[in-house]
């Protein structure tokens, strides 16, 4: 526990540092945490005509828990855009050769690197959740099934997990920002493009494409599922989703791989 904390405090002191990352860093997990209002007062409009979410069902639960998740997921990017950009700046200032000479075995480099990944995605997930109970309590006249699709706040913490170790891999591999944030957007870009073939004229209900890393996270955030139907009958327009296990399984193997691929890389490379 003295070890991992060490090394918490270690990268702690780098982040804190850099002003750029130490203030993205606060406002990215203050709008998170103000979320909860932002949604309620934001409201989309169509051929200007207003659309109030919160009347449309929204907020209710069980439908709170696949809704703010999926759309909190979108500020995961700037998340790892710091992530990347701190591993980087260690190769760009040499900091990581002068934390080796002081001690610091690859091994524990890597460590505080994936521990601090692991506690921005779980104040994340911690404050989603928060803001989806406040909302789905104060929006549900009766909520008789308050943690039913609570399971989407999983997949919510299982999808920051497995993007930031990407992030991870990716900066420790190419050791330059910009390139690393580039080929963030081109693995994702080339995976819809595999699935999008695969599904062309295509009736199946399962490809798999869909097992591939990117699209394997975005499946545990499906978008959700809308019965226009009901918009005229003035019910929640919004349905659950189905949560699938495969690509929780999916999700943690691809961490797994993308972790031992940062060590190996670590371990075989001079600095």
């Amino acid at each position: 526990m003295k070890q991992i904390l060490r090394l918490i405090t270690i990268e702690w002191r780098k982040i804190y540092s850099y002003k750029t990352a130490r203030v993205s860093i606060i406002l990215y997990f203050a709008l998170l945490a103000a979320m909860g209002y932002l949604v309620t007062v934001i409201e989309p409009s169509f051929n200007n005509i207003s659309i109030e979410l919160a009347k449309l069902g929204a907020y209710l639960f069980p439908y709170v828990w696949q809704n703010i998740t999926y759309f909190a997921d979108f500020g995961s990017i700037c998340l790892g855009i710091i992530i990347i950009t701190n591993i980087t700046n260690e190769y760009t200032y040499r900091t990581i050769k002068q934390n080796l000479i002081d001690g610091l075995t690859k091994k524990e480099f890597l460590l505080s690197k994936l521990l601090v990944s692991l506690i921005f995605a779980v104040l994340s997930t911690l404050i989603v959740f928060i803001a989806c109970l406040i909302l789905g309590l104060a929006y549900t006249e009766n909520p008789d099934s308050i943690f039913k699709g609570v399971e989407f706040v999983l997949g919510y913490f299982l999808k920051l997990s497995v993007f930031f170790s990407f992030c991870t891999l990716l900066a420790v591999l190419v050791r330059k920002s910009g390139f690393a944030f580039m080929l963030v957007i081109l693995w994702r870009f080339g995976e819809t493009i595999i699935l999008g073939i695969e599904k062309f004229g295509s009736h199946s209900s399962f490809y798999l494409s869909n097992l591939l890393p990117g699209n394997a996270a975005a499946n545990l955030l499906p978008f959700p599922s809308i019965k226009l139907q009901n918009f005229i009958t003035g019910e929640p327009i919004f349905a659950l989703g189905e949560f699938q296990a495969e690509y929780c399984i999916a999700a943690i193997v691809y961490m797994a791989i993308f972790i031992f691929l940062s060590y190996r890389l670590l371990k075989k490379r001079d600095l």
